[in-house]
């Protein structure tokens, strides 16, 4: 789907498309090259899913569909590649499109002993019976997370008729 966007926008707007290509190709260098250690820094990770939220922006024509934030301090801190990632992609997949207003919101806050993200998007209401909340994906990441953090994380899945929201703390030691 990327590639088929960024192939569109090659006769519309050449040097929006080089942009994009070069974000998708950085992408494709951290998926290969950094996901093959056991921990990364956690600021790698951020920059993975800034350039991942950027290339879903050319599906959408409101610049404001994504409400991403982060905040604390990053530095020294090491987490697993493509912790996050599932949430955010399910959020794209998911999300109803509206051409005004937020239908994603992404917060990640560090604090001195934890990572708190949150990954909350809008939803049809012909989303509420499907593979939506039927699906394997998140008892696949909850046994990857237990896998990874026994006992230092709690992830909390909330939905409604017209939202998502998903909730995962991570405890850490400096």
């Amino acid at each position: 789907n990327t590639l088929n966007n960024i192939d569109v926008l090659i006769e519309k707007d050449p040097p929006k498309a080089s942009l994009y290509f070069n974000k998708l190709s950085a992408i494709m260098r951290f998926m290969l090259y950094e996901t093959k250690t056991a921990k990364i820094p956690l600021s790698k990770e951020l920059d993975y899913i800034a350039k991942y939220i950027d290339l879903q922006k050319i599906r959408h024509s409101n610049p404001d569909f994504v409400q991403y934030t982060v905040e604390g301090e990053m530095d020294f801190i090491f987490i697993e590649p493509m912790l996050f990632i599932p949430f955010i992609e399910n959020a794209f997949k998911h999300a109803r499109f509206a051409k005004e207003g937020i239908g994603i919101k992404i917060r990640l806050l560090v604090t001195d002993k934890s990572i708190e993200f949150s990954c909350e998007n809008s939803i049809g209401s012909n989303l509420i019976e499907n593979e939506y909340y039927g699906g394997l994906g998140n008892g696949l990441i909850e046994k990857r997370l237990n896998l990874l953090y026994p006992k230092q994380h709690e992830l909390t899945v909330t939905k409604s008729n017209q939202h998502y929201l998903v909730q995962l703390t991570i405890q850490y030691a400096n």
